[in-house]
């Protein structure tokens, strides 16, 4: 267990050694999760990016198949769709593309600005960066926040 710990604050560190100062705004109102490797190797990211369709439809779910090479867009599809979606898929596709050199299972940016990373898998979230102070208070009162760096915080 010791040995589990030390590696998990360890990558937490590097994490935020280098992605301390890091902008994630093109991620607003967007959650991408790596969710592994196609039958050929290629990487298989999903997500949700209301805000990438121009009408009101259930348009927001999405999956990307990205070349296990050079990150290259493989195949993009809207889901949860009977017709075309009129969609920012080339947006997309470079969000992917970047999403894969923070090597995270996931990432998730709320409408405020918000990050929410999460470094063992998808569903234990590991860090939070609050846009500012007033969302640190609003979501100090759902739960306890122990500060690690700036503005980055953890689960108490």
């Amino acid at each position: 267990m010791v040995l589990f710990n030390s590696c998990a604050v360890h990558y937490e560190n590097k994490f935020l050694t280098k992605y301390e100062f890091e902008n994630f705004s093109q991620y607003n109102g967007i959650d991408m999760s790596f969710r592994g490797s196609n039958k050929d190797g290629n990487f298989v990211i999903y997500g949700y990016a209301p805000d990438l369709k121009n009408y009101t439809s259930k348009a927001g779910y999405f999956v990307i198949t990205l070349d296990k090479q050079n990150y290259q867009a493989i195949e993009t599809k809207w889901t949860l769709t009977e017709n075309n979606v009129n969609a920012d898929t080339i947006k997309l596709q470079q969000l992917a593309q970047t999403f894969m050199k923070y090597e995270i299972p996931r990432l998730n940016v709320d409408t405020a600005g918000n990050v929410f990373v999460y470094l063992a898998n998808v569903e234990t979230l590991a860090f939070v960066q609050f846009i500012n102070e007033s969302e640190l208070l609003k979501r100090s009162k759902e739960t306890k926040w122990i500060k690690v760096k700036n503005n980055w915080y953890k689960l108490k």
